[in-house]
């Protein structure tokens, strides 16, 4: 059987159907600044993160819908202090399913993400304590270093090999983290840049194809 132990998680297009959101800070910012850009929709910017144009951190997102350098930074700041108290962002369906049997697993569950700590915690609420408190890396946290190096942080934390983490993502970059950490990775297509065609990785189109894949792994 497969000795996996852990479930780390990204959260923006993972756990939080946030692109939404974050395309209509974009639009507000643009035009409170009289930028006059013109915001990609849902669709058309998930073909830019699947391009490979880097979109996390924050700044990078702003700068992907055309903001300049300057305008990006400061629209970051913006963002960090209002985005959780001006926009709602909700969890996925099934996701508070998903990390309740998972914990029913004695899996340690653990969040890797670009985003701060202060724009998951309201988002995610109750749902943050089934976390390991010392496995919640944010970018803020993290003092910005790559997801490849907070996962084995928790891999440490935890006392575990990488090779007993499973990474979840929805990105090409939470792909490379992975590799690069020595985990094993699941790619999901209903968040900002995965799709199911052409990937070299297993993906899952749900929050419950995720447990289904988890349970797969456990029974192998």
């Amino acid at each position: 059987m497969t000795q996996l132990k852990a479930v780390f998680f990204d959260v923006d297009g993972v756990l939080l159907d946030s692109l939404p959101p974050h395309l209509a800070i974009c639009r507000d910012l643009s035009t409170r600044y009289g930028l006059g850009l013109q915001i990609p929709d849902v669709e058309t910017f998930k073909q830019i993160a699947r391009s490979g144009v880097p979109i996390s951190p924050m700044e990078a997102f702003f700068k992907a819908v055309g903001f300049s350098d300057e305008m990006a930074i400061k629209s970051d700041i913006e963002y960090r202090n209002h985005f959780t108290q001006r926009y709602e962002i909700p969890m996925f369906k099934g996701v508070d399913v998903l990390l309740q049997r998972l914990t029913e697993r004695n899996l340690h569950l653990g969040i890797v993400t670009a985003n701060t700590l202060a724009n998951i915690q309201k988002p995610l609420g109750t749902a943050l304590s089934m976390f390991h408190p010392d496995c919640i890396f944010a970018h803020d946290a993290t003092g910005g270093a790559p997801k490849s190096q907070a996962i084995l942080r928790g891999a440490a934390t935890l006392g575990l090999q990488p090779s007993e983490i499973l990474f979840v993502g929805d990105l090409p970059s939470d792909h490379r983290a992975a590799v690069n950490a020595g985990t094993l990775f699941l790619g999901v297509t209903y968040g900002w840049g995965i799709s199911g065609e052409n990937t070299n990785h297993p993906t899952a189109e749900s929050p419950h194809e995720i447990s289904e894949w988890v349970s797969h792994l456990l029974e192998a």
